[in-house]
Order: structure tokens, then sequence, then C-alpha cells
């Protein structure tokens, strides 16, 4: 994968995470409003689905290259962490839990793809660097 690539799959994660705050938060806001059909329309269990799976499968893209190219283990752990919170803010039967949760989740998962992306940056500019002095 091109480092151009790398990089916009890092971007593409963090719009995905964004996307799922939003989502998330819409609920409320939309049963305090009283707007319960929109509200059905949001709250299809595939629609999570999609977001969920999504998450995981730009995360795991994103992540795996990372690693390879910073080795910091920190940003792997920081998505793990941040999935984990995501997957079981759906499983609770609270919803305001729910939804903090969630939120907490996509949270962690946009930093830690924000932070991937600078590190990434900043490898290919150092390997950059090094090619240009020799």
């Amino acid at each position: 994968m091109t480092k151009k690539k790398t990089l916009i799959i890092d971007k593409v994660g963090m719009c995905t995470s964004v996307i799922c705050i939003l989502h998330c938060l819409a609920m409320p806001v939309l049963l305090i409003l009283g707007l319960d059909s929109l509200l059905l329309i949001l709250d299809q269990e595939w629609v999570e689905l999609t977001i969920i799976l999504l998450a995981l499968t730009i995360g795991v893209s994103a992540f795996g290259s990372g690693f390879i190219r910073h080795r910091q283990h920190f940003v792997p752990v920081l998505f793990i962490a941040g999935f984990l919170l995501l997957v079981n803010g759906e499983s609770v039967e609270n919803a305001w839990l729910k939804v903090g949760l969630s939120v907490a989740g996509a949270m962690v998962i946009a930093y830690a793809h924000y932070h991937n992306f600078l590190l990434k940056k900043e490898q290919s500019t150092t390997y950059r660097t090094v090619l240009n002095k020799k």
C-alpha cells in the first residue's frame, strides 16, 4: 500500500468515528425532540452494525500498516480499547450508558487514527530526510 493511501485510510477512519459520534448523539436528541419517525430510521441494528464493521475494517487496515511503519504499540492498543468501548456500548440496555460508552469509544478510535496519522507522516518525512542526505 502506498504512503498516500495509508494516510488517507486514517482520514477516512477519523471521519467514520465522527459519523459514529453524530449517530450516537442524534439518538437522545431525536428522542427528546419527539421525532420518533427519524429515530426509527436511525435506530436500526443494521446501521449500528455497519458503522462498527466499517470502523473495524478501516482500523485493522490503518493500524496494521501504521504499526509496520512506526512500531508504536500505543496506537493499536488505543484502537482496541476504543473498539471495546464501542462494542460494549452496543451491548448494554441503559440508553444513556450506551450513548456514553459508544461516544467514548468513537472518540478514542478517532484519537488513535489521528495519532497514527501523525506518526506515519512523521516517519515518512524522516525517511525522506535520510534519503536526501545520502
